[in-house]
Order: structure tokens, then sequence, then C-alpha cells
């Protein structure tokens, strides 16, 4: 008969952080879009103008300027030509395609799978008069709506996370990149291939709480790039660098009220602090990295 201590190593969870945790694709992708169409005007208001982590050398900077140095970070991997034809792949509310249709006069196409977010996205697009932009709802796995060789970037900054597939999220990406075309893709990675014990229950219950099928490792995402065919210009860990954002993220969120918050977003937005620092401990303790990755289709 096996010891007690045999049989909880039996029993022990384990999980591959290559997999998804939760239920399926079609559910995933409603939850998702319903996740941000009740909660774009709460990240709006705390977070402000760009929904993504920022960049932090001297620890000074202000989370705006933190997170536009990381979007001018991810802008020095692709060199923008103007004109040029970018697909912003998971576009929130625009922060990012409106960035760098208005400083690079490129041609900018936001998708995201929220009308929410697309309504808000064109409404701050109209207010800045910026023209060579436009957004629209459609699913990053699928790029329907798009033609082969079509764009010359293809920008993903922190929607990776959320997308079932990843691997079919390259695949397509890589479809609908004219030869010579650039990816950039800026996404939350695991520490570790698989998590056992009370890790494995932390991943699995942070995956669920800020609507993530699974993330998997950089070295995972290098695999699957190459794989499909794209030559790797650069694979970087920024982890040390934007892993302050959650520190100033909540220190924003308690300067509103609890009626304020729910107001914003309803009950998602009171527990929102309380999934913030899941993240916060996740990166402190390594579990969760940030990877950066410049390619090019040949």
């Amino acid at each position: 008969m096996a010891s007690p201590s045999k049989r909880g190593e039996m029993i022990m969870e384990k999980i591959n952080t290559n997999s998804p945790v939760g239920p399926d694709r079609l559910k995933t992708t409603r939850r998702i879009m319903d996740f941000w169409n009740k909660t774009s005007n709460g990240w709006q208001t705390v977070w402000g103008p760009h929904i993504h982590h920022g960049y932090f050398e001297n620890h000074r900077e202000t989370p705006v300027q933190a997170q536009e140095k990381l979007i001018e970070r991810l802008v020095a991997l692709l060199e923008i030509s103007p004109q040029d034809e970018i697909l912003d792949a998971g576009c929130g509310l625009g922060g990012s395609s409106l960035y760098l249709a208005k400083k690079y006069c490129a041609h900018v196409t936001g998708i995201t799978l929220s009308q929410k977010q697309v309504d808000m996205a064109t409404g701050l697009a109209k207010k800045a008069r910026i023209k060579n932009v436009n957004f629209k709802v459609e699913d990053a796995l699928s790029l329907a709506s798009f033609l082969d060789n079509t764009f010359d970037i293809v920008w993903s900054l922190e929607s990776c996370e959320q997308f079932y597939d990843k691997q079919l999220f390259i695949q397509q990406a890589f479809r609908v990149l004219k030869p010579g075309g650039k990816l950039i893709l800026a996404t939350w990675c695991s520490g570790a291939e698989e998590y056992k014990g009370l890790q494995a229950k932390k991943y699995k219950k942070l995956c669920i709480a800020l609507q993530l099928p699974y993330m998997p490792t950089i070295n995972h995402y290098a695999k699957l790039l190459q794989q499909q065919g794209f030559i790797i210009k650069q694979t970087l860990d920024w982890s040390g660098n934007v892993k302050e954002t959650w520190k100033a993220g909540l220190a924003n969120l308690r300067t509103y009220s609890f009626l304020e918050i729910f107001k914003m977003s309803g009950w998602r937005g009171l527990i929102f602090g309380k999934h913030a620092q899941m993240m916060q401990e996740a990166f402190i303790q390594n579990r969760v990295k940030y990877g950066v990755f410049s390619a090019s289709k040949p």
C-alpha cells in the first residue's frame, strides 16, 4: 500500500503550459469578447490610452511615458516606413494603432473581438483627426477578410496571450504578410514548460482570472515561429523592465472608490485589483515572463 506522501505525489496536479487549460475555442472567444465589451471603459480610465505594459528604465517614468517607451522599443526592432500597411492584431482601444498612424504615417488596420473596443478606438481616431487608421471586429485566428500577402507588418502587442491557438495565429500572420514582411510579437509567457502542485494551481488560477487560454514559454514561441517558416531576428525577455507596471496600476486603482470601479466595469472591475496582485506576484516569482519576438517572412 502506498504511503500518504506517495499517494500525494500520484494525485499532484500537473499542467503543461503549451496547451489550453480552459474550455473550447468558441466558448473562450465568447468569454474574451464579453470581457472586453464590459470592462474596456474601466481599463481606459485606470490604465490610460494604452492598455499594455510600460517599459521602465530609470523608474521615474509615468505609466503613459513607460507605455509609449515600450512602443518605441518595439518600433526600433521594425524600422517602420511611411505608407507601410500594418495589421494591429488585437488592437484593444487602438492606442498602438493611433500612435503608429500618427507618428510614423503608416496605414494601420486594428482588429479586435470586441465591438465596444472598435467603437471606442474609432471615436478616438475621429477626435484626433487621424484618417490613416481603421478598426474592425475580426478574429485574429482566421483573419478571414484579409487576402494573402497584404501587410508589411503584423503587430501583436499583448494580445497573443488571449489567443486560443497560438500556432494558428502565427500561421495566419505569416499568410497575410507580404514576402519580406515583418512580425512583432510581444506577449506574456510562462517561466516553465510545466507546473506541478501549488504552482500548477497558481498558473491555472491566473489564466482563468485574466481570460488567458494558456501561456507558453518564450522558447516555445520561438519554436512555433521557426516551424512556420519565420526568420527570427531577435528573441528578448523584457520582464525586468515591465513588471513595475503592475505596481503603478495597483497604485492608480486605489485612487478610485469601490462604487466608482463598479460603475466603470461592474463586478469584474471590483475583482481586478486581486487579479493585478496575482500578476505582480507571478512576475516577482518568475512564473510570468515578458517575451518579445522580431521576425520576418522570407
